[in-house]
């Protein structure tokens, strides 16, 4: 690196004129000096602003400090000295770390998007779980109710009552299995519409024409058989089953249109 103050005042000045920390008046007098610079001065001036350049990838400083401003003049000169024959690594050592943030940043969004894409799967995978889970809730409700139907139908005594379709509902079908031994029973029905907004279907044990209330149920899937189990139910003698339409949670009468009805 050149010693003369000439050299000295030269390479500061450029240096703050490539980093941009010169007044107007300073910016003129530099490039007044630049325009009778030896070509030596000229070529650190050419190096110096390719390093700082590549200085902004690595240092994006609004305003740069004087360890920045002495390294680009340090690696100017070497970039200078380099070419007449000085073999310093100032450049070599900077432009591996110009790559290597370079290839850390490349990486870094590489592993964001990776990041992404996982937590994307990770959510569609969540998704068809709780498919799954609720699919197998299903299919154990219904397991569920099928063995609480064998196990009525396995009672000494049982009996099964038809019921068919009314007026409002006349391809309307139901099923009551009744074990009354141990007072319990379980309801089939198909083909009945599906339950309205605050709406319930409450079935009912009549005897001696009096209703009682054997609880209430909702169909929404009419398409299927509607399997429902009636607990408690220890009402003897004979009669009839029915279902009516209630306002939801049951009457304690029928006040809704009739949709079953069976005879024992």
């Amino acid at each position: 690196m050149a010693d003369s103050k000439n050299d000295f005042n030269f390479e500061e000045l450029c240096a703050a004129y490539i980093l941009g920390s010169l007044s107007e008046e300073e910016k003129s007098y530099f490039e007044e000096l630049l325009t009778n610079a030896s070509s030596e001065q000229k070529q650190l001036f050419e190096d110096m602003e390719a390093i700082a350049a590549e200085m902004a990838l690595l240092y994006p400083e609004a305003d740069p400090s004087p360890s920045i401003k002495q390294q680009l003049i340090e690696m100017a000169w070497a970039s200078v000295n380099k070419r007449n024959g000085t073999n310093i690594l100032y450049l070599t050592r900077f432009r591996f770390a110009v790559a290597a943030s370079l290839v850390f940043m490349m990486v870094s969004i590489g592993l964001l998007f990776q990041t992404q894409n996982l937590n994307q799967d990770l959510s569609e995978q969540l998704v068809l779980v709780n498919e799954q889970q609720n699919r197998i809730e299903i299919l154990e409700t219904e397991v569920e109710q099928k063995e609480e139907l064998l196990t009525i139908l396995e009672a000494r005594d049982v009996d099964l009552i038809l019921m068919d379709g009314l007026e409002v509902n006349p391809t309307g079908y139901g099923k009551v299995v009744w074990d009354k031994d141990n007072g319990q029973a379980l309801l089939q029905v198909a083909n009945i519409p599906r339950v309205p907004t605050a709406k319930e279907y409450q079935l009912w044990f009549v005897v001696n024409n009096q209703p009682i209330s054997a609880g209430v149920f909702s169909v929404n899937d009419p398409s299927q058989d509607n399997f429902f189990k009636i607990s408690e139910f220890q009402q003897g003698g004979t009669g009839a089953f029915a279902i009516t339409l209630e306002p939801e949670g049951g009457s304690p009468l029928p006040t809704g249109d009739m949709y079953l009805l069976g005879s024992m």
